[in-house]
Parts: structure tokens; sequence; C-alpha cells
């Protein structure tokens, strides 16, 4: 079983065969995988003339032409698996307001988006790859509203600099997003002109570096934690997902 658990460091350091890799690593990689693959499949796409520089290409289109398709699509499927990870750690990690109901809605919906996103490209499965360029980027940016904004637990919380920092991006991710989807969906604005491009890089980025900053914030006190129970003594009030708990087993 794989549990979320704050370490107090001591003197020994935290236990290696249970507190074996920490969480901030998993925020890290996300953000990593994502600015990654989107920057090497542009680099690519306009190194064989698939792109333009100017006006910038949708990031979409620089998943079509061979061979960036196939750095495109691996790389943001891995992307989307570690996001399933990423809001899971988020959603225990009391650093942020968490709701079942935002994780299940918001959070989870958005890992499937960009998975839908990165396996049908805009050419051959343009349907499904705007399903889920939709869901990725708008559920993304309400999950980052509502974790961002809504009351949180935490003494002193409100002063962080962290949540501070989050807010912001929280509020610039949803206006690039909402702007994008109004100038493609209302106003049928022509990709050509960049406006639309220049928003979906602008949420893009702004969505990392949200991400980015539970790189930080977690710190050295998160760990993903792997833990033996026995399923057939295993009692009901077992659970390992607040901050502070103290092991009981």
């Amino acid at each position: 079983q794989w549990y979320q658990r704050r370490v107090t460091i001591t003197a020994g350091g935290p236990d290696p065969e249970r507190n074996w890799f920490q969480s901030r690593y998993v925020a890290a990689i996300q953000c990593f995988l994502v600015l990654a693959t989107t920057v090497a499949s542009w680099a690519i796409s306009l190194y064989n003339g698939h792109v333009k520089l100017w006006p910038i290409p949708m990031i979409s289109q620089c998943g079509v032409g061979v061979p960036e398709k196939y750095v495109f699509s691996i790389g943001l499927v891995v992307a989307a698996s570690v996001m399933f990870l990423f809001v899971w750690i988020v959603e225990t990690s009391g650093k942020i307001y968490a709701s079942k109901v935002t994780a299940w809605v918001l959070g989870f919906p958005c890992s499937i988006g960009l998975m839908l996103l990165a396996i049908c490209n805009c050419e051959e499965e343009p349907t499904i790859h705007y399903i889920g360029a939709i869901m990725y980027f708008v559920c993304f940016a309400l999950w980052c509203i509502v974790c961002s904004f809504k009351e949180i637990p935490l003494v002193g919380a409100q002063a962080d600099k962290w949540v501070q920092i989050r807010r912001i991006l929280a509020v610039i991710i949803a206006v690039f997003t909402f702007t994008m989807l109004f100038l493609f969906l209302v106003v049928k604005d022509k990709v050509a002109a960049g406006r639309i491009p220049v928003c979906e890089w602008g949420a893009c980025i702004c969505s990392e570096l949200f991400i980015g900053t539970f790189y930080f914030d977690l710190g050295d006190d998160y760990y993903i934690e792997q833990v033996k129970v026995d399923k057939w003594s295993r009692k009901h009030t077992y659970k390992r997902l607040s901050n502070d708990e103290e092991d009981d087993v």
C-alpha cells in the first residue's frame, strides 16, 4: 500500500525502507515532463519545417508530424500518469483546500484530458483531441482556483507566500484559458492571428509554474511511504493521510 506522510526528520534521518521518495519530486517530474515535452516537440517541428516561428503554433500542431509526434505523445502520456499521483499528493498534503469531490471532479479529469490529447493528435482524431484539450485546460484552471481560494484549514496558511503565489498563478491560468476558449469557440478567431496560441502557451507555462511551487512548498517533510499491511487483520480505523499522524502500527 502507498501513502503520503509528513515525516519529522531526526538525527538518524527518515527510515529509508519506508520513507524512500520525497513527494516534492513528483511535482518536479510532472513539471519537467510537460515543459520539456512541449518545448522539444516545438523545436523538432520548427527544425523540420512543420511549423513556423511566427505566428506561434498551437501546442497541438507540434505533435502532428514525424518524428515530433512520438516525443509529444510519449512525453505527455507519462506526464498525465504522473499527474494522477501529483493530484493525490497535493490533495492529501494539507497545503491547499482538499476535497475528494474536487479531486474527482476537477483534478483527475484534467489528467485524463492530458492523456487524451497526447494519444490523439489534432489531425488524425481532432474531436477526441479537442475534447481532451478542453478537459485538461478547463478542469486544471478550475482546480487551481478552487484549491487556491477555498478556505485553507491550516493555521497561518493565508499568510504563506506559496499560497499567495499560487493564487496569482491561478488567476492568470484562468484568464489565459477562458480567453483562449472565448476566441476559439465564440469569436472564431483564426489560429494564424497568434492570439489563441499565445493564450494556450501562457496557460500551459503558468500551469506548470503552479505545479512547480509544490516542489518548494512540500520541502523535505513529505514522503511517499510504502507500507505492508496484513489485509486480513487491517483495522477499519487505519489511515495515513493526515499531516501529523503518528505511526500506530
